[in-house]
């Protein structure tokens, strides 16, 4: 039991720190993307990232794919400008939308192995695997769910226009893509 709570902590940690902005943007973008309106919706984006995220994790750890460290960082950038956008240029969700955060969280379950594997080894435990599981989707859920409320908030306190919200929000990630990348 302690190695659960042990996994699912360093996965929470790691999440919220600043060295994952790229993550953590990721997740703002897509909060921003919706409101409480569309709850529904919001939670099926996000069952569909956490799938393509376990998915991603399972084969890294399982080495059912083996990709060098550059290329999981190439993945990463490419997830948060596909996400930013989308952001930019998309208003309606469709089932395209969902097979896309599929694979957009594959992406990041790539992304998450790095640090799994140097975190925790390369063996496989399954106590410490669903820990950090766990643990990466209740950060997924948290940080895009305050996104979502601090969005709502601006947008009924400032009276401004949601795509200008997600505008801004995108514009940054695609900057901040464009960092990682040179």
């Amino acid at each position: 039991m302690d190695q659960l709570i042990y996994s699912f902590e360093i996965a929470f940690r790691h999440l919220c720190q600043f060295s994952a902005i790229h993550q953590i943007l990721f997740l703002i973008i897509i909060g921003a993307f919706f409101s409480f309106k569309d709850w529904k919706t919001y939670l099926l984006i996000l069952l569909a990232l956490c799938s393509g995220s376990l998915l991603g994790l399972s084969l890294a750890v399982f080495k059912a794919v083996s990709l060098t460290k550059a290329t999981i960082n190439l993945l990463a950038i490419i997830s948060l400008i596909v996400v930013s956008l989308n952001g930019i240029f998309s208003h309606k969700i469709s089932t395209v939308h969902y097979n896309i955060f599929v694979l957009i969280g594959i992406m990041q379950g790539f992304v998450l192995s790095l640090h799994y594997k140097a975190v925790l080894g390369t063996s496989f435990k399954f106590l410490s695997y669903l820990g950090y599981n766990l643990g990466s989707f209740s950060a997924f859920l948290i940080i895009s769910f305050l996104s979502l409320l601090i969005c709502t908030l601006m947008l009924s306190f400032f009276k401004t226009d949601k795509h200008k919200i997600s505008l801004v929000l995108a514009g940054l990630g695609l900057g901040v893509a464009l960092m990682m990348y040179f």
